[in-house]
């Protein structure tokens, strides 16, 4: 079944008050942001405030909302946050709920107690999905941890912190996310979640769900930043490919009965890449992305946010500001201008009207027609809207043909005939999700049904269409969600 929180965020934690304001100054945007995805869900997506800074965190009751110690070249090494902190939640719908990532790199488990305790004070029990030790624990080595940390190590660690972690704070049962690991699951992978569940990561009662992160692209070095180009990411084959990697720790996971989740990802991580990720081609790629990372039995999907990192790499492409590829820019800053939503917020309203707030909603990805291969679609079947005899109550079609601003408008068109399914006197409507072209970084010119959202509403007449003969024509870099 899908969820509603399908599409999720993940947000870097030392920039959280960026993103969500105070209890006197919420960030409005955000706030306008978030409910329209309540709009089409009825609940607010996630939000797992983390990333690499949570691993040099330190909860002070005394503190401020953030203290940020950084280095020479603007690393920040050292967190420090107060009760304040948990104003910048405030922002987001009452129904979201929030992954409470602690500090597990610094090695010491008081600092992990004394920030699960603050989170459960200022939070509450009613709004904590899950309780998360340490980002990517499978990068420790060598940095927090001797250069031979492996898989076995941290699920040793995880049974002994757990266990006196549940014990001191009388923690509910199935209230950790486990993994959270960065590297793919490939052979070469130190750490997966077969790789845990096998060590026996899963023999208390404390896991909820299991987690690992994804990112297709990288500028974190030149050999990889080499190949982070909008042709590559733009390709329902190289999506595909790329999460069917995952398809055995999503097993290994719901063998336990737990599910899986996509904890952090992106595109293109070090942050992103200029004129790739900020571009309307992001949208493209996050809705094939999500909907795909569904059909595979991924529950939740936490996009990131934030800021680049400057010690991520010492030879990454990007250089301090916010992250090219974050679906919102909260403030205005020198490098981007004014705070306003991205080119591809408007995947996530595809994807929250493709999902609905229906929890009975099933899934799946449907066989490319002869010759189309990147024409990509999903059937949503929906007891509540439709019988599940009669057919998907809803499709989503995305045409990954590149069509560039400077290309013909027409290209890559493809027109798809849907006669087989609106028999019966079966009605139907066309949202369609179009920008001028794949590299357009025009928020303005980005729209879903008709309508931008550069600054939080909807801007513009909502264009509702109809099939044209049973048929629809989607233009390349472009998609539709058709309602039955």
């Amino acid at each position: 079944m899908l969820d509603p929180r399908l599409a999720s965020l993940s947000i870097e934690f030392s920039y959280l008050t960026a993103f969500g304001g105070n209890k006197t100054d919420p960030n409005l945007l955000t706030k306008e942001l978030m409910q329209r995805l309540v709009e089409r869900t009825g609940v607010g997506p996630d939000v797992r405030p983390g990333g690499i800074t949570v691993d040099s965190t330190i909860f002070s009751p005394d503190a401020p909302a953030l203290v940020l110690d950084e280095s020479s070249s603007g690393g920040i090494y050292r967190t420090t946050f107060g009760p304040a902190l948990y104003e910048s939640l405030l922002v987001f719908p009452n129904s979201t709920k929030f992954v409470v990532t602690v500090n597990m790199g610094n090695d010491t488990i008081l600092i992990a107690r004394d920030e699960i305790a603050a989170a459960v004070e200022y939070i509450g029990w009613d709004r904590i999905r899950a309780i998360e030790l340490g980002n990517e624990a499978d990068h420790y080595a060598g940095s927090s941890r001797p250069s031979g940390w492996a898989s076995s190590d941290y699920t040793a660690q995880f049974l002994g912190w757990t266990s006196v972690l549940s014990r001191n704070l009388s923690l509910p049962p199935h209230i950790f996310q486990a993994g959270g690991f960065a590297d793919d699951p490939t052979p070469s992978a130190l750490m997966t979640t077969v790789d845990i569940i096998n060590e026996g990561v899963d023999t208390t009662r404390v896991i909820e769900l299991f987690a690992q992160h994804t990112y297709q692209y990288s500028t974190c070095d030149p050999v990889r930043n080499a190949i982070a180009t909008l042709p590559n990411l733009i390709n329902h084959q190289n999506i595909t490919a790329y999460l069917d990697l995952w398809k055995p720790q999503i097993a290994a996971a719901k063998s336990r009965g737990k599910d899986f989740v996509v904890g952090e990802f992106s595109s293109v991580s070090c942050s992103g890449k200029e004129n790739v990720t900020d571009t309307f081609g992001q949208a493209l790629w996050l809705a094939d992305t999500i909907l795909y990372g569904a059909a595979l039995n991924i529950s939740r999907m936490y996009l990131h946010q934030g800021a680049t990192l400057v010690f991520q790499s010492s030879v990454q492409a990007n250089s301090p500001g916010f992250s090219w590829y974050d679906l919102w820019y909260p403030i205005p800053t020198d490098r981007y201008g004014s705070a306003r939503a991205s080119p591809s917020f408007v995947a996530y309203l595809l994807i929250a009207e493709a999902v609905g707030p229906s929890t009975q909603s099933q899934l799946a990805l449907l066989p490319s027609p002869e010759g189309l291969l990147n024409l990509a679609a999903y059937a949503i079947w929906d007891p509540a809207v439709r019988a599940m005899h009669d057919g998907p109550a809803r499709l989503a079609l995305l045409n990954l043909a590149i069509r560039n601003v400077s290309t013909s408008q027409s290209a890559g068109e493809v027109q798809v005939d849907l006669t087989a399914w609106t028999r019966n006197g079966t009605q139907a409507r066309v949202k369609r999700m179009t920008a001028p072209g794949l590299d357009s970084k025009d928020s303005d010119t980005a729209t879903w049904a008709g309508q931008s959202y550069t600054n939080g509403t909807a801007s513009g007449d909502e264009n509702i269409e109809q099939l044209d003969g049973g048929k629809v024509a989607i233009k390349g870099s472009e998609a539709v969600l058709v309602f039955f």
